[in-house]
């Protein structure tokens, strides 16, 4: 039976990228109660790691049931997931920068502006950048 394993082996696929050259990756079934309702991953520090949440949509989506990888928008959209995670951990907490990074990987899957996923990626970041701004007015920075 292909599991969450496999969603990921298929995302390490098109990022053309080894799990040894990505921080440690952890499957968990079931996102933990401190993280976000509709979480797809999280990032812990210290050591650092990459939780993927297996009872996530993409995740779900990126597997064909009878074998092998699954549906490509949502393979390409768990690479992209990967990548932000990766930029948090490199980075910090800057979801700008991470939500870029996610963006620009999307392009270079071939999933552009135009496409669903690129937009649902860039509707995500816009919601969670007004929060962010909403409830820490001190994490806006001046612009000179």
């Amino acid at each position: 039976m292909w599991t969450a394993t496999a969603a990921l082996v298929c995302a390490l696929g098109v990022l053309n990228r080894s799990e040894a050259s990505m921080p440690r990756i952890e499957i968990l079934d079931r996102p933990p109660a401190f993280v976000s309702t509709g979480a797809e991953a999280f990032v812990q520090r210290n050591p650092n790691i990459i939780f993927i949440i297996a009872s996530s949509e993409v995740v779900r989506d990126a597997v064909d049931p009878r074998g092998g990888c699954g549906d490509l928008f949502a393979v390409k959209k768990l690479a992209s997931i990967l990548i932000h995670e990766e930029a948090h951990l490199r980075y910090g907490d800057n979801e700008e920068r991470a939500y870029y990074r996610q963006l620009i990987t999307l392009i270079q899957l071939g999933l552009g502006p135009d496409s669903r996923v690129y937009r649902d990626v860039q509707r995500s970041m816009k919601a969670v950048l007004k929060a962010r701004k909403r409830n820490s007015p001190e994490l806006v920075l001046a612009t000179r």
